[in-house]
């Protein structure tokens, strides 16, 4: 069995929002924000990190997606 790879983020220093994408980057698998006193780990190869909420949000909804719905 093939070891599985993670990817990790620990105690950011300012809150970072994330999206995770499955690994051809055409669908969205996971998506969240991450405090300075928080941990994400991930099987997700593909995350792009974010420091501005606006920024995060807009690749959000220029994917179908709403986090405030």
């Amino acid at each position: 069995m093939p070891e599985l790879k993670i990817t990790e983020l620990c105690k950011p220093e300012q809150i970072t929002w994330f999206i995770c994408w499955e690994d051809t980057r055409s669908e969205i698998k996971a998506y969240s924000v991450i405090d300075t006193n928080q941990c994400l780990e991930t099987p997700w190869l593909e995350v792009d990190y974010y420091t501005d909420e606006a920024e995060w949000l807009k690749i959000l909804i220029e994917n179908g997606i709403n986090p405030d719905e």
